[in-house]
């Protein structure tokens, strides 16, 4: 698999992650809210190790 193969797969995973995380923090639930917030910092990891990639060309 090569490593622009491996970008778009994680930045798949950052896009489905951010919109998933977004209509839980929109929700009115306060359970529901905190676990957005959750989804979206773990949607930023993946998007800083696709950053990270992205240099090492």
């Amino acid at each position: 698999m090569s490593k622009d193969q491996v970008r778009n797969i994680l930045n798949i995973i950052f896009m489905t992650g951010a919109i998933v995380g977004v209509a839980f923090f929109l929700s009115k639930n306060e359970e529901k809210h905190n676990l957005g917030l959750y989804i979206i910092l773990c949607s930023m990891l993946v998007k800083i190790a696709e950053s990270a990639l992205r240099m090492m060309k």
